[in-house]
């Protein structure tokens, strides 16, 4: 029987191989973690259970590393509370949006390094902070140690039960005629994490109806990012056919008809707690 490990490494892998054969080839990267957040969130936000969430780990007197952290959708709340926040990110247009924001807000503690998190060298935090981005990582146990090394207090991941990816699976068989494998979500970090010593803290936010967008045009825009599918071409053809029959109103937005609610963890230990600063890198 495999590892959890080597159960991740291989899932993640059959995923990036899927992609490339529907797809093609050039999709690595920035066109397979897509940039969502062209749509400004609010920092002072009081709605948003994730960040509640952490928001109870958080302090005023910390510093936090963003890993993978995009546009700011949590930085630019958390810089509203603790000492400073970094964003560690390898895309240019995330960093690009993040940095107009801070402009925007006027935040004075929050920086930006443009780099892939295996790849950088960054300063020690009392916290380290990763939401939705793991479940893209092949080599998830040097990813989590580097953040525990990094971490003198707290890591917090943020997963979901189901990656955000499966939103997308109706139209994968709609518009391809096949889907890729799944991304592992919370029962395989669970279980990898294990693997690795690491006994985490795992509290469950309150189930969510997922929403792609509050219009067409903008859900349509979402879609096409996620499937890698550029307007004008046969394959937009197919997706706007299939729209109908897939997309349907909910209060809050669109979403894909008979997908299951959306269920995220927030997963959280401290390193010295669980002995794995002494562990080194698997």
């Amino acid at each position: 029987m495999n590892s959890a490990i080597e159960a991740w490494r291989e899932q993640v892998s059959a995923f990036d191989r899927d992609i490339a054969a529907i797809r093609g080839e050039g999709q690595e990267g920035g066109h397979r973690r897509p940039v969502f957040a062209a749509k400004t969130q609010d920092p002072f936000r009081t709605d948003d259970p994730a960040l509640n969430a952490l928001y109870e780990i958080v302090g005023e007197d910390a510093e936090v590393l963003d890993v993978g952290g995009g546009a700011g959708r949590f930085a630019l709340p958390l810089a509203t509370r603790a000492k400073g926040v970094t964003v560690i990110d390898p895309s240019t247009e995330s960093l690009d949006l993040l940095r107009s924001r801070v402009a925007e807000f006027g935040f004075t503690n929050v920086n930006a390094i443009h780099e892939r998190w295996e790849d950088a060298e960054v300063p020690s935090v009392d916290i380290t902070v990763c939401s939705l981005v793991l479940h893209h990582v092949l080599e998830a146990v040097s990813f989590v140690r580097k953040m525990e090394e990094c971490a003198g207090d707290r890591v917090v991941i943020l997963e979901m039960v189901e990656t955000p990816g499966a939103l997308a699976v109706p139209f994968y068989e709609r518009v391809y005629g096949k889907s890729p494998t799944p991304l592992p979500g919370v029962p395989k970090l669970l279980n990898l994490l294990w693997e690795m010593d690491i006994f985490p803290d795992v509290t469950m936010l309150s189930p969510e109806i997922p929403v792609l967008d509050t219009d067409l045009n903008s859900a349509l825009q979402h879609l096409q990012r996620m499937l890698g599918v550029k307007e004008g071409t046969e394959a937009d053809e197919r997706l706007r056919a299939v729209a109908d029959d897939l997309l349907e109103e909910t209060p809050k937005g669109l979403t894909v008809r008979g997908v299951n609610l959306r269920r995220q963890a927030v997963i959280t230990w401290s390193p010295t707690r669980n002995g794995s600063r002494s562990a080194g890198l698997n």
